[in-house]
């Protein structure tokens, strides 16, 4: 499927992620990673033998633009949390553009924990600094 101009969507409501809030230059993809099941050489030849899981996953991160205003951050907040299949686990289907095969891909995602860094407060608004997120496939 060609580039349709969005990095990841969510699959439960096919909403976009708001690319506004990526500081692009911090997008890192780790596309169809191998798993290596078991890997050694041999003893007299030194050849390596590898066997490698038939399974890919995916991984992508990025960090937010610096500032962002309370109701910015939930709004990234609720892109995620609205689509959960699983809020414990923070569990989602995502719709994503896989770097290594040029079209996209789904497949569902956890969100480790984050920590929430504060730029600055005020009586009405909190502006948050830049935030990380990483996005790891099932």
């Amino acid at each position: 499927m060609a580039w349709q101009g969005y990095l990841f969507k969510s699959t439960a409501n096919n909403k976009v992620f708001p690319e506004k809030y990526i500081a692009l230059e911090s997008w890192s993809s780790t596309p169809n990673q191998r798993e290596e099941i078991k890997a050694y050489r041999d003893d007299n030849t030194r050849e390596l033998t590898r066997v490698t899981a038939q399974g890919k996953k995916s991984v992508f991160s990025f960090k937010t633009r610096k500032k962002l205003h309370l109701a910015e951050k939930q709004e990234i907040q609720d892109f995620f949390t609205s689509a959960e299949v699983d809020h414990v686990q923070r569990k989602i289907q995502l719709t994503f553009w896989n770097e290594e095969t040029n079209d996209y891909q789904t497949g569902y995602f956890y969100r480790p924990n984050m920590p929430f860094k504060i730029y600055k407060i005020s009586d009405d608004d909190i502006i948050y600094d830049e935030m990380s997120f990483e996005l790891i496939e099932y």
